[in-house]
């Protein structure tokens, strides 16, 4: 098992090396330049800028108006240095270290993720198995409508609709933000005011996530009960539940360890749509406007951040694997 673990972080450390280089050079050459657009901005206001200052300004923010590989490599390998040390840089857009404003957002997009990802299992997985095990009735036809919205509907859109019925018409739930910026609650008030303005997006991010957890569920039970040492089961006289619950699901929860892999990233990274939509302070909201103002230093810290993220949740995935289904070994 030791073996296996130290082997596999070293396959981890050579694909984050890559990824580095990756993120490097595609956000260097994006279209969008940080400092050219701070340029139009001093030169709106009426102030003029000389030549001379755009390249002291590209030298402070650690950039180099030059565009040669030679320049670019040798920023990476400042960078990648950096990043050994836990240094991300300091944001353009924002002016504080990049680690600072990812620690500051990171915790409400983590929020919502790991609610709605609850809600997402509780209500996908029951529906699912239901489903299966009454394959072509009305709720299995019930089931299946309610992957095709999951899947379908855009985050945007829906979003939206929801937040047009709750908030507007009913006035139910508050449409955008995450507190009450008026009313200074504490205690329970202020939980509750919490969970009033998250309401909506997270009921937003459940629907539409639970489509391709119950159709994943549904699938695989599927093939299962159709099993040989199922009907084995069920030849000795076992209760039909005992098949299901302990021989038939057990099998089943082995693909969705699988798609546990990507659900630790899923849970930093912010639902950049929905964040956009409610007006919510996560990353992904972030890093959107970092994006959007070519801040560079963020945007490859953050993606960083992510890849680290998908290389353990890869690595907890392969370990759980061993642990719902005896006949993998780790060597």
């Amino acid at each position: 098992m030791l073996k296996y673990i130290l082997k596999r972080i070293g396959y981890s450390i050579l694909v984050l090396l890559g990824v580095s280089l990756i993120i490097y050079f595609l956000t260097r050459l994006m279209p969008i330049d940080f400092v050219k657009n701070k340029v139009v901005s001093v030169q709106t206001s009426g102030a003029t800028v000389t030549e001379d200052m755009v390249s002291k300004m590209y030298e402070s923010y650690g950039l180099s108006a030059s565009s040669s590989f030679g320049d670019i490599m040798k920023g990476y390998l400042n960078w990648l240095k950096d990043l050994c040390k836990f240094d991300l840089g300091t944001s353009f857009k924002f002016g504080i270290p990049v680690t600072e404003k990812i620690a500051m957002h990171m915790g409400w997009s983590f929020l919502v993720a790991l609610i709605a990802t609850i809600f997402e299992f509780m209500i996908a997985i029951p529906l699912g198995i239901t489903a299966a095990t009454h394959q072509y009735s009305l709720r299995d036809y019930i089931v299946t409508i309610l992957v095709m919205i999951g899947i379908s509907l855009p985050a945007f859109f829906f979003g939206n609709v929801l937040k047009n019925w709750l908030s507007y018409q009913l006035g139910w739930f508050p449409d955008v933000g995450i507190k009450n910026a008026t009313v200074d609650y504490t205690g329970l008030n202020m939980i509750v005011d919490y969970a009033r303005h998250l309401f909506i997006p997270v009921l937003t991010v459940v629907i539409l996530s639970i489509g391709a957890r119950m159709r994943m569920t549904r699938t695989n039970m599927l093939e299962v009960m159709n099993s040989d040492y199922i009907r084995t089961a069920r030849a000795k006289g076992l209760k039909e539940s005992v098949v299901i619950n302990k021989h038939a699901f057990r099998n089943t929860l082995i693909p969705l360890v699988t798609s546990l892999a990507g659900l630790l990233p899923s849970l930093f990274s912010g639902a950049i749509i929905t964040e956009q939509v409610f007006d919510l302070p996560g990353i992904g909201n972030i890093a959107l406007q970092a994006m959007q103002a070519g801040d560079i230093p963020f945007i490859m810290g953050y993606n960083m951040f992510l890849a680290v993220l998908s290389v353990i949740g890869v690595l907890l995935a392969d370990l759980m694997y061993a642990i719902v289904d005896p006949r993998v070994k780790l060597q």
